[in-house]
């Protein structure tokens, strides 16, 4: 990010499932690779014509999605410590969770669907799902662009999938199918197809993979873009960035005059537009003694919706400051899941993956959520990757401006600005 024409990849999300069923890569040994058969007794919960032909209200969708999206951060939000940093993906953990949903049945899809929203058809969910993937490349000048792929342990489930299953991840979710047995490569093989899928800028997601997995879900995207209006060099200042305990960090700040500023009863905010039809959002909280985690683990759905919708255009003159910053995050959100109601699908025994396989009794294990952002005067980095190890077993006179100043602990969003649907949600409590 050294010059203002340098595209920067403003955001990857990779949702990553270990599972414990098919698999497939877009790279690899060729010579190891297994014809996938179809396991009959096994029967996705989903065709996808009958959802390329669901119809569903966006409008409704949208909002479903931005109350869940805040719900999870909330969430993630209460389990930290104030003085941590956290970014998460909402996005990525829902396309990585529908991917579950793909293969799974009974009170295993339901508590998964209802995560999302509360009595929400399945079938429309995933309409919703694969269009907002799709969406992502509709962009002429910001790279934007989904890829999944599966890789199935034949070692394990053997060849066997449901066809069922193969048939809709890849139509739906455009995946890559392929099985093999997994062996000392098969990390490499991953790390290297993630590592393309995200410009190198996410160069792994896998240490090593355990020979007893039956499969590795993984889905990558990559948005490549720049503020629409690049800030100046003489719009970049020194100044302090005050902690909650009262301390002070030196740090540049990006300042300018903005147009859009919203207020709500808990917070101000301004937005920043990224090109082709993304944007920052800076929410920054009205009580100053609390961290900005505190401020999100109390920050709903709705409290959000009532944010996006008290936006004025043209009403001030925004001044802003927004510190240059940048910061990595992991997370291990089961526990998370599991509060907002996805609980069978952690129980052994429980759990019903019956649309992937017959055969085993398949779970979620481990859901780990790791991101990275860096934002500077000429745009932002954000990258996410989600990884599910499944196992077996009234008007008033407007005052002449308005100041949102960002020089003490803050919320923001990065949006897809048409349905204003977080892309990513973070915290800053500190700069150094």
């Amino acid at each position: 990010m050294k010059a203002v024409n340098r595209k920067l990849l403003c955001g990857m999300l990779a949702g990553v499932m270990l599972l414990s069923f098919a698999g497939c890569s877009a790279s690899g040994r060729q010579d190891s690779r297994v014809k996938i058969e179809d396991d009959p007794k096994a029967k996705a919960a989903f065709d996808y014509d009958e959802v390329r032909k669901t119809e569903y209200a966006e409008d409704d969708y949208s909002t479903a999605y931005q109350k869940y999206a805040f719900d999870i951060m909330a969430k993630a939000a209460s389990f930290e410590d104030d003085d941590t940093n956290i970014m998460i993906s909402p996005a990525s953990v829902m396309f990585a969770m529908d991917l579950c949903a793909a293969g799974a049945n009974g009170d295993t899809l339901d508590q998964i669907n209802g995560l999302f929203a509360d009595s929400v058809d399945p079938l429309a969910q995933q309409a919703y799902a694969s269009d907002m993937i799709k969406k992502f490349g509709d962009a002429e000048n910001t790279e934007f662009t989904c890829v999944n792929a599966i890789w199935n342990n034949s070692n394990v489930l053997g060849n066997k999938i449901s066809s069922d299953y193969v048939d809709y991840v890849e139509d739906a979710f455009n995946a890559e199918i392929n099985a093999a047995p997994f062996g000392d490569e098969t990390a490499d093989e991953i790390n290297a197809w993630v590592n393309d899928s995200t410009d190198g800028m996410v160069d792994s997601i896998v240490d090593d993979i355990d020979p007893n997995t039956a499969a590795v879900l993984v889905n990558a995207i990559a948005f490549d873009s720049v503020w629409l209006e690049p800030y100046e060099d003489d719009q970049v200042k020194n100044s302090k960035f005050t902690l909650l305990s009262g301390e002070t960090e030196s740090a540049k700040f990006l300042c300018n005059v903005e147009w859009r500023y919203f207020e709500s009863d808990k917070a101000t905010g301004f937005m920043k537009s990224y090109e082709d039809g993304y944007a920052f959002i800076a929410i920054l909280p009205k009580d100053d003694t609390i961290s900005a985690n505190e401020f999100l683990a109390g920050f709903t759905g709705e409290d959000y919706i009532k944010f996006i919708n008290s936006m004025e255009t043209f009403t001030y003159d925004v001044k802003t400051k927004l510190p240059v910053f940048k910061n990595d995050y992991e997370t291990e959100m089961s526990e998370i899941l599991i509060d907002m109601g996805v609980e069978d699908a952690f129980i052994p025994g429980v759990a019903d993956f019956s649309g992937i396989s017959s055969e085993n009794a398949l779970y979620i294990s481990k859901v780990l959520h790791k991101t990275h952002i860096e934002l500077d005067q000429y745009g932002t980095t954000a990258a996410a990757v989600t990884e599910i190890e499944l196992s077996d077993g009234g008007c008033e006179d407007a005052p002449e401006y308005k100041e949102v100043y960002c020089d003490r602990p803050f919320a923001y969003v990065i949006v897809e600005t048409d349905t204003m649907n977080p892309i990513f949600i973070g915290t800053v409590n500190s700069v150094g």
